[in-house]
């Protein structure tokens, strides 16, 4: 069973949050942005972006950053991920984060999972797909 448990949340591991590489569309008005994940079926007008996601159950999206390239999302994703807070270290980033190689290591030795957006929707669905609104 996981114990890791801060202010109340049980983590699926270490990380509080963990990134995902993702394609989306974003259109917004005078108040919202709506920004909606697509995982297949992928409109040809869609942009790069990384989400941020809660390292919990759920994995609830707590941001959305966009791109306009995947270069510029791969980027900014290898230089924020190894600077994620961590449960053991309550909830604060590391001092010293690991190069992104050395992270990847470190993920791998611990056998940390990442986001899998086919265990967030059932089976026999079609076009997965996540909306997020923000409030600008």
């Amino acid at each position: 069973m996981n114990d890791l448990i801060f202010n109340g949340e049980q983590y699926n591991d270490d990380r509080m949050y963990v990134l995902a590489l993702s394609k989306c569309t974003m259109k917004e008005d005078a108040e919202i942005i709506e920004t909606i994940i697509h995982y297949e079926d992928i409109p040809s007008n869609f942009i790069w972006c990384v989400v941020t996601y809660r390292n919990v159950k759920r994995y609830r999206a707590t941001r959305v950053d966009p791109f306009n390239s995947k270069n510029e999302a791969k980027s900014y994703f290898e230089h924020v991920e190894p600077q994620t807070p961590l449960v053991s270290l309550g909830g604060r980033s590391p001092i010293n984060p690991l190069p992104y190689e050395k992270y990847i290591e470190w993920k791998q030795a611990n056998n940390f999972k990442e986001y899998d957006y086919q265990k967030m929707f059932k089976t026999g669905g079609s076009k997965p797909q996540e909306i997020l609104l923000q409030q600008k």
